[in-house]
């Protein structure tokens, strides 16, 4: 099962998902402005669903530069041979000074193959406890133990879980059905690094969000690492996001990033106030997930 794209609902920039979403959320600060497509650059995507996730790449440089990326994480084969994944995530929060404001710690637990489930427990600033579920259709979110429903918190518990699990996911997420690409060139990353653009978007039927987001990535030329994103998530001010890959790790054979900082951009691209920071630790793959963890609780 392919999960539904995200519905991002609009918040102040500091409360939203960064996307992290930075979950894993176009950069182009100082010198590095995007390229414009080329001749030969459109996007390339009407993926046939019985295709299988690496034959959906097309024969182009795009698709080796996406093929690239996953060899360096370790391959498909040993992604798609993890069943399930838990991990602790802590979010850091910086005032309009880039001083650390707080910390938000939450325990994440997934599914991953054959169909994507999500799961996401936390204490809030309030000394609330949370509880947000996601069954791949659905998502529902408790607090205290109590079911809350509004529009707000439905939301919430969507956006939270599938974009938290759509960033853990990437670069794998590139080859799902109805990813339109297009390969946008080189450009210089705001550290002065090169770096291949690769442009997601979603058709028509892909999801809850074609139409709606804009992502951008960037990988290394030469060993197909992802350092950095730009999402488009709507047309005010504050709806672009850039995110930078700092660190990885080499776990259970899949080099991962570990850690990864989110800023405020603008439609040009530019790297501007820095608003949150991500730090995956404990990541174990093939965890005892049993079914009971993603049904309603009684």
């Amino acid at each position: 099962m392919i999960m539904k794209a995200m519905i991002l609902v609009r918040q102040p920039v500091f409360q939203s998902l960064v996307l992290l979403l930075g979950v894993l959320t176009l950069v182009h600060a100082g010198g590095c402005r995007q390229e414009a497509p080329q001749a030969g650059h459109a996007p390339e995507a009407s993926f046939q669903p019985d295709m299988t996730p690496m034959e959906r790449l097309p024969e182009t440089r795009m698709g080796e530069i996406v093929r690239r990326g996953i060899d360096f994480v370790g391959g498909w084969e040993a992604w798609a041979g993890k069943r399930t994944v838990a991990y602790r995530k802590t979010t850091i929060y910086f005032d309009s000074l880039g001083n650390e404001q707080r910390r938000l710690v939450q325990l994440h637990q997934y599914v991953l193959h054959p169909s994507p489930k999500m799961r996401i427990e936390y204490e809030d600033d309030e000394g609330r406890k949370i509880l947000l579920i996601n069954n791949g259709e659905q998502a529902w979110k408790w607090m205290d133990g109590e079911r809350v429903t509004s529009q707000q918190d439905q939301n919430h518990a969507w956006n939270s879980t599938f974009g938290s699990h759509y960033v853990f996911c990437m670069p794998f997420k590139l080859t799902d059905p109805g990813a339109a690409l297009t390969y946008i060139g080189q450009v210089t990353l705001p550290d002065g690094q090169t770096a291949d653009g690769v442009r997601v978007a979603y058709e028509p039927g892909a999801g809850s969000s074609a139409g709606m987001h804009t992502w951008t990535y960037y990988l290394d030329p030469d060993d197909g690492r992802l350092l950095a994103n730009f999402l488009v998530f709507g047309a005010e001010p504050d709806d672009y996001d850039f995110t930078e890959y700092t660190d990885y790790k080499v776990i259970d054979g899949l080099h991962l990033p570990t850690r990864r900082f989110s800023y405020q951009s603008n439609a040009e691209g530019e790297k501007l106030l820095k608003v949150s920071g991500y730090i995956n630790e404990d990541v174990r793959f093939d965890a005892p997930l049993p079914d009971s963890l993603f049904v309603l609780p009684q």
